[in-house]
């Protein structure tokens, strides 16, 4: 299994990928940015590994720093960012949509993860807020409760399973109101550091 991370990152940096060395409390890391085109999805991946003492690597997690999947005119975006700082990595991505990609999410997450004393990384928070579809499409699902406060048993429970849903598919717990206002700003605010420094 090793072998073949190793060729995987091997045949990526002869593609045109990116590969970064960072230390991390004691331990070092290798991060590695790497286009992909897989149907009608294209993008960028940053994909963390820890460096073994015996030259293997060890899969961390991976994040996404630029889709689009669709057409041109219809589609579905998402863009990322990562920022160290000491032994702590925060991921911050957006999910956006263009066109008649009615059931594309829209919506943001911020994922905080701590580096450990073995070397490994724990998650210590993921906030997120997520529409999953256009809002006036959605005559069906818990969604619509986002905008309209639920006024039976029933409509609280299609919202919760609405909100349970979204955590289980992107990995985080949800925010409501002020707090999703205030991490869409967090997350607007990382990606527009990251393409300060691209173009600094």
């Amino acid at each position: 299994m090793r072998f073949f991370v190793l060729l995987h990152i091997l045949m990526a940096l002869l593609c045109g990928a990116e590969l970064k060395h960072i230390g991390m409390g004691n331990f070092d890391f290798s991060l590695l940015e790497d286009d992909y085109a897989v149907y009608d999805s294209k993008g960028k991946v940053m994909k963390l590994y820890r460096e073994e003492n015996n030259h293997n690597l060890t899969f961390m997690f991976s994040l996404i720093l630029h889709d689009r999947t669709g057409s041109c005119s219809d589609g579905s975006m998402e863009e990322g960012s990562y920022e160290i700082n000491g032994t702590t990595i925060t991921l911050y991505s957006a999910w956006n949509r263009k066109g008649k990609a009615y059931d594309a999410p829209i919506g943001s997450r911020i994922q905080v993860y701590e580096l450990q004393p073995n070397a490994t990384f724990k998650r210590t928070s993921s906030r997120l807020y997520i529409e999953t579809q256009r809002k006036k499409q959605d005559k069906s699902s818990g969604m619509q409760y986002l905008f309209t406060a639920a006024k039976n048993k029933q409509e609280e429970k299609e919202f919760k399973a609405y909100i349970s849903k979204v955590e289980r598919t992107f990995n985080g717990t949800f925010v409501l109101g002020k707090e999703a206002k205030q991490l869409d700003e967090e997350v607007q605010e990382a990606l527009a550091r990251k393409m300060h420094a691209l173009w600094h």
